[in-house]
């Protein structure tokens, strides 16, 4: 019986790993799966806000995932900080899925990056104002799996909510890039396949998004699943396993 291989998924803010069910499922078995999670999420450690968040949900991964480079798989906020991982420490990511990442910065002077500020702009008023449970539905209604905040359970209510004040956490890597991602030359280094992902019916800065940095890759495929949203990954886990699977290497090209 060959080994199993191993893959590690990274989710997306407010999310857990359990998101990762439908997607680990279809892509079949023979996978030794490393769930990591992001600070104050699921079983991981507590957000210290004393610490950037990204920095801390950067130690996080790093000591979850094997030395030996594996296929990493981030969704939105989890693909950001997934691609930063690949660009930081190439020598640990084998190929690279990318699904709805939401790194706003590599959209800056595109008609989407404006269009998300406007649209994101109310919630980020209520959360300065402290009104969370408002801001809440705002963010939920704009990256949502698009069920109505009304129709979600108490307590899956009750888990965005508690973690609400994560998402503005993440905007210095998001919004600000303040680790460099997009500096000239770190995208262009990577060798590794990446594999883009998004929902025909997302956010438009997405395609902006993927457009500037499918761009500047050397090995780059873009898969859109049509009538889905930002949470694709949830809501249609076979047409994404069925359209990532053959771009997923655990070879790194030689140096």
């Amino acid at each position: 019986m060959a080994p199993k291989k191993p893959i590690a998924f990274i989710h997306c803010g407010l999310g857990k790993a359990g998101n990762w069910r439908g997607l680990i499922n279809a892509l079949g078995g023979g996978l030794t799966v490393h769930n990591i999670e992001l600070p104050g999420h699921g079983l991981a450690e507590d957000w210290d806000r004393d610490r950037d968040f990204t920095e801390q949900a950067l130690e996080i991964a790093l000591s979850e995932m094997p030395s030996d480079p594996v296929p990493l798989v981030g969704h939105s906020y989890g693909a950001a900080l997934a691609l930063r991982i690949a660009v930081e420490r190439p020598y640990r990511v084998s190929s690279l899925v990318l699904i709805e990442p939401v790194l706003f910065a590599a959209a800056k002077g595109r008609w989407g990056h404006d269009k998300v500020m406007r649209d994101l702009e109310p919630f980020h008023k209520k959360m300065k104002a402290a009104q969370f449970a408002t801001a809440a539905k705002e963010f939920h209604a704009l990256w949502g799996e698009g069920k109505p905040w009304a129709e979600l359970s108490s307590d899956r209510k009750a888990y965005i909510l508690d973690r609400i004040e994560t998402i503005p956490a993440g905007n210095p890597l998001l919004m600000d890039d303040r680790s460099g991602i997009l500096k000239p030359g770190r995208i262009e280094a990577l060798e590794i396949p990446v594999t883009f992902v998004d929902g025909g019916d997302t956010h438009p800065v997405i395609a902006d998004i993927i457009s500037e940095l499918g761009d500047r890759m050397k090995d780059a495929e873009w898969l859109t699943v049509p009538d889905a949203g930002h949470m694709v990954p949830i809501t249609h886990p076979e047409l994404v396993a069925k359209g990532i699977r053959e771009r997923l290497v655990w070879d790194v090209p030689a140096t």
